[in-house]
C-alpha cells in the first residue's frame, strides 16, 4: 500500500498517513521545525544531538574536528589551507612572469603560462609606475 502526499496546499493533511522511517529507534526525538507550506511539524527524526533533521539544517560542521585532527584525514594536499596557499603561490608566479616579460628577461616569443588564471590575479599595466609597484609588492614574501 503506497501513501501519496496530496498535491494541494490543504492544511488539513493527515499526519498519521505518513509512513514511518524504518531507521527510527524507539524514543528518537522528532524534528521541531514547522513546514512553511502546511504549518505542520516536520515528520522526520531529529539528527543525533540536534533539534532538527538533516533537511532543516542539522549539521555538526561547527563541532567536528578539522585537518589533521579529523579521524578521516589522509594527507592534507587538498585541504582548504593547501588550496589557498597554492592559489597565492600561483598568483605570485604570474606577477613574477609579467615582471620578467616587462623587463625583457625572457627572449621574444617565449610562451606564457597556460591555463586558467588564479584567483586574485589581475593583469596590470606595468608601464604605469603605480601598477608596477603593486606588482612588485604582491611578489614580495610577507611574514
Amino acid at each position: 500500500m503506497v501513501f501519496k502526499r496530496p498535491l494541494t496546499h490543504d492544511v488539513t493533511y493527515d499526519r498519521n498517513l505518513a509512513m514511518p522511517l524504518p531507521s527510527v529507534k524507539k524514543g528518537a526525538t522528532q524534528c521541531v521545525v514547522k513546514c512553511k507550506r502546511t504549518g505542520l511539524q516536520c515528520m522526520n527524526p531529529a539528527a543525533y544531538g540536534c533539534k532538527s533533521c538533516r533537511m532543516h539544517g542539522a549539521h555538526k560542521s561547527r563541532n567536528t574536528l578539522a585537518g589533521e585532527n579529523h579521524p578521516q584525514f589522509k594527507h592534507g594536499r587538498d585541504t582548504k589551507q593547501a588550496k589557498e596557499r597554492h592559489q597565492q603561490t600561483s598568483t605570485k608566479l604570474h606577477f613574477l612572469e609579467d615582471l620578467g616579460h616587462h623587463i625583457k628577461m625572457f627572449p621574444e616569443g617565449t610562451t606564457r603560462t597556460q591555463g586558467r588564471k588564479p584567483k586574485g590575479y589581475v593583469k596590470l599595466n606595468l608601464s604605469d609606475p603605480i601598477q608596477l609597484a603593486i606588482a612588485i609588492s604582491r611578489t614580495i614574501e610577507k611574514k
